[in-house]
């Protein structure tokens, strides 16, 4: 019994017409090999399993080729049944991950020197070659630079970010894609109809999917999944079981929750996603799948034909048209600016269940939310409709306007009353009807009852704590509270009430132990402009606080 191959190493491809998805990188070596333009040394740079060595043992074939025919190998020459049995003496690989010492590369060096045995060229294949330390390199470098004229380099690697810019600037460099998702598909049928196996193709788009655009890793699955489920009894391998084996989500569940996330249906996302938990899916897996799906029904709305971009079939481009209709493009795109940066948070989340939740929720939040271009299109639509007549009926917007305080009104930090100068104030400056005259010298002043029809009592529970006396004729008035007067300015005064003899400074304010002087007429003032309010202050100096009506507050300034 001959030992059984894998799938990834029997189907290996043995010339660039084999090689599938690099179509670029094959060009150019072809025509290299058929033009004679071949260069001393090659990178090839790109992820795992898409054929950076394979491409390199076959650039390496149709080098030392005897019949090469338009830069392919001829597969029948000694020299490439030696390469493909592994047998050749002028093409030798190297692993970079375990030849990595000085030592190693001026071996390398020193045996460069040498012809080849039987070939054209000594061709040394060095993969990983970012592991090699920057002292083995500089042991290379002057061979790598100038090589004898029979001896081509041809390196591999995976994180070209590691290697020397110096060695790079030596080499033709080839970046390597991951491959599609279709013709990954396309040749995993291939080999399941050559080696008689039943498989829907379901399963093949399943596979092909999981393998994340690496040929390599979807051979290697294919393999194993005749292994598992091909019991020798001739039955076909579903996608159902291809979906359980790799903990992948089926297309349908997940159209399903992104329709759900689309229309708004928070109930709907948060169910189906806790039976996909329930089933032992991958939920970092399905997070992945569902920004491809959302960036591709984006995609949809702004391309006509998005196909260009997208690996996909025409069945499954239609539905992700279908799906870009559910929602405005505006939601789409918020949509996937609050799912896109958040791939990491669920990689390092202890319950990815309840963080993809959220992350879902809130970005549904987020994206249907209404915005300010939904209401102004709503009122527009509402104007035009004459739906909105009755607001030109509504009388226009009356605003108060700060008027100059008179010359004797002051407000006192006290209590809110107003003191009146009457050594500074002369009887023209006071209009008319505020003009009082006192009975005698020793009567507290009397308003008029134009002014008294304007005073209102400000904070009465402030006055109350901060005199130490009040008569009981005083105490007997009820206040006023919470009426505004259409004026620029609301007068309080309670002059008449408080004798001077009783009205005394709050307690601690040591520095100013008088008390007030009867003719000093204690008033209060306020406004709804608190603006006005504050240039009165600053132009008075007498005045230390003032009250702003408009959002009940007081305006203190200490001087």
């Amino acid at each position: 019994m001959s030992e059984y191959q894998v799938i990834a190493r029997k189907w290996r491809p043995q010339s660039f017409a084999d090689v599938v998805g690099q179509e670029h990188v094959v060009r150019t070596l072809r025509n290299a090999i058929a033009g004679g333009r071949i260069a001393h040394a090659y990178l090839f740079v790109g992820p795992r399993g898409i054929g950076k060595t394979t491409l390199a043992r076959i650039f390496a074939k149709a080098l030392n080729c005897e019949q090469p025919v338009n830069g392919e190998p001829c597969c029948k020459c000694a020299s490439c049944l030696d390469l493909a049995a592994e047998k050749s003496l002028d093409v030798m690989e190297i692993d970079a991950a375990s030849r990595n010492s000085t030592t190693d590369m001026r071996e390398l060096a020193e045996n460069a020197l040498t012809r080849p045995v039987g070939g054209k060229y000594k061709i040394y294949i060095i993969d990983e070659v970012h592991m090699l330390s920057k002292a083995a390199w500089n042991v290379l470098l002057k061979t790598v630079e100038e090589p004898p004229a029979h001896v081509k380099f041809i390196f591999a690697t995976t994180e070209v970010h590691q290697v020397l810019p110096t060695i790079i600037s030596r080499c033709q460099r080839f970046d390597l894609m991951p491959i599609p998702t279709r013709l990954i598909a396309s040749r995993l049928q291939l080999i399941a109809d050559t080696e008689k196996v039943s498989i829907d193709p379901s399963a093949i788009n399943a596979i092909a999917r999981a393998a994340e655009g690496g040929m390599r890793d979807a051979q290697s699955l294919l393999d194993q999944m005749i292994a598992f489920f091909a019991g020798g009894d001739g039955s076909q391998i579903t996608g159902e079981q291809v979906l359980s084996l790799f903990g992948l989500t089926d297309k349908g569940e997940l159209d399903s929750i992104l329709r759900a996330i689309l229309l708004n249906n928070p109930g709907e996302v948060v169910t189906r996603i806790a039976g996909v938990a329930r089933r032992g899916k991958n939920l970092e897996t399905l997070f992945d799948d569902l920004l491809y799906a959302l960036r591709a029904v984006q995609l949809s709305t702004i391309l006509s034909d998005p196909s260009e971009l997208l690996d996909e079939s025409p069945e499954t481009l239609a539905g992700y048209r279908s799906l870009a209709q559910l929602a405005p493009a505006d939601t789409i795109q918020i949509l996937l600016e609050n799912v896109a940066p958040v791939g990491r948070m669920l990689h390092d989340a202890l319950n990815k269940q309840v963080c993809l939740e959220t992350v879902l929720l809130k970005a549904m939040r987020e994206a249907h939310a209404v915005r300010i271009g939904d209401i102004l299109a709503r009122l527009n639509q509402l104007r035009t409709a004459g739906e909105l007549k009755f607001l030109d009926q509504l009388p226009p917007v009356e605003k108060n306007i700060a008027a100059p305080l008179p010359a004797n009104m002051a407000v006192n930090v006290t209590g809110g009353a107003v003191l009146k100068e009457p050594e500074t104030v002369s009887p023209e400056e006071v209009p008319e009807t505020a003009q009082t005259e006192p009975s005698s010298p020793e009567e507290p002043a009397v308003v008029s009852p134009a002014v008294e029809a304007e005073i209102e009592i400000k904070e009465p529970e402030i006055v109350q704590q901060n005199i130490e006396t009040i008569p009981e004729e005083c105490a007997a008035e009820p206040p006023v509270e919470n009426e505004v007067v259409s004026e620029a300015d609301d007068i309080v005064s309670d002059a008449e009430a408080v004798p001077a003899a009783e009205v005394k400074l709050p307690r601690g304010n040591k520095d100013r132990e008088t008390a007030y002087t009867p003719d000093k007429l204690q008033k209060s003032i306020a406004n709804t402009e608190p603006q006005e309010l504050v240039k009165i202050l600053e132009s008075d100096p007498v005045v230390k606080e003032a009250v702003d009506l408009f959002s009940g507050m007081v305006i203190d300034i200490h001087r």
